[in-house]
C-alpha cells in the first residue's frame, strides 16, 4: 500500500448499507512514476455477481488501468457479498453499493475534484441507477448496458432523466443482451446527452476487444473532466 497526492492506494475497505470491498489506485501505470493530481476519480463496477463477477475481472480491470492512464483515481469494488464484501446478493440495492463507493472516492479526493461512474454489464445497470446518488456524478460511462434486465422494477431508469451530465455507451454489435439499438432507444428515451460506441465484432465479452473499450471510457471521461473544468 502506497500514500500519494493524499490517497492512501491499495486494498482498502468502506461501509454502506455493508462493508465493502475495493482497491484504490493514483493516477499513472505505477507506485514510482511522480505523484499527480488527479484529473479526476472514477468509481468502477463490476458484471453480475452470481456469474462470477468481480472486481478483478479483466475488462474492469482494463478500464480502472486506462482511467489511471489518463490521470484519473480509479476505485474497482466488489458488490455485497462477493469476495471479502460483506451482505448477500439483492438484484437491485446494488446501486447503493455504487452509491457508497462514490461517497468514499469523494471524501479521498476532497471537493474540488470530480466523480464519474463506470460499470460493465451488471455493474452499469448499478452504475446508472446510482447516478442520482447523494454524491454529485460529472459522467457516467455504461459498458455494455443491459437496460432490459430482468428483475428490474418497471420505471427503475426514470430517476436517469434528471441527470445533466454526459453519458457514453459502449456496445459489442453483435451483444444479444445489450443490443446497440436497443441501448440507444432506452437512452434516447430517457433523453440524455449520450455517445454511443459500437464496437464491431464483439459480443457481451469483447474478447480481444477490451483495451479499445479501456481506452474509450478513459477518453471519454478524460474529455468531461476537462469539460467541467473551463465551466
Amino acid at each position: 500500500m502506497t500514500e500519494r497526492d493524499g490517497l492512501v492506494d491499495g486494498h482498502v475497505f468502506f461501509y454502506g448499507d455493508e462493508r465493502l470491498e475495493g482497491i484504490l489506485e493514483s493516477p499513472g501505470p505505477s507506485a514510482t512514476d511522480p505523484p499527480t493530481d488527479p484529473l479526476g476519480g472514477v468509481v468502477v463496477s463490476h458484471p453480475h455477481p452470481l456469474m462470477g463477477g468481480t472486481m478483478a475481472q479483466p475488462l474492469v480491470y482494463r478500464i480502472a488501468h486506462a482511467c489511471r492512464e489518463h490521470r484519473m483515481a480509479a476505485l474497482r469494488f466488489n458488490f455485497r457479498g462477493v469476495g471479502q464484501s460483506r451482505g448477500s446478493y439483492s438484484g437491485i440495492d446494488e446501486h447503493r453499493d455504487v452509491e457508497a463507493a462514490a461517497a468514499f472516492l469523494r471524501g479521498r479526493l476532497g471537493p474540488d475534484i470530480p466523480v464519474a461512474l463506470a460499470g460493465y454489464s451488471f455493474g452499469s445497470v448499478m452504475t446508472a441507477l446510482a447516478a442520482d446518488g447523494p454524491t454529485p456524478v460529472e459522467a457516467l460511462a455504461l459498458v455494455a448496458f443491459v437496460a432490459t434486465m430482468q428483475g428490474m422494477p418497471d420505471g427503475a431508469l426514470d430517476r436517469l432523466r434528471d441527470f445533466r451530465g454526459p453519458v457514453l455507451a459502449v456496445c459489442g454489435e453483435e451483444d444479444e443482451l445489450a443490443p446497440p439499438e436497443v441501448v440507444e432507444a432506452v437512452l434516447r428515451d430517457l433523453r440524455l446527452d449520450f455517445r454511443l460506441i459500437v464496437v464491431q465484432g464483439a459480443d457481451h465479452f469483447f474478447a480481444g476487444k477490451q483495451e479499445e473499450v479501456g481506452a474509450a471510457v478513459a477518453t471519454f471521461l478524460e474529455g468531461a473532466f476537462r469539460a467541467g473544468r473551463t465551466l
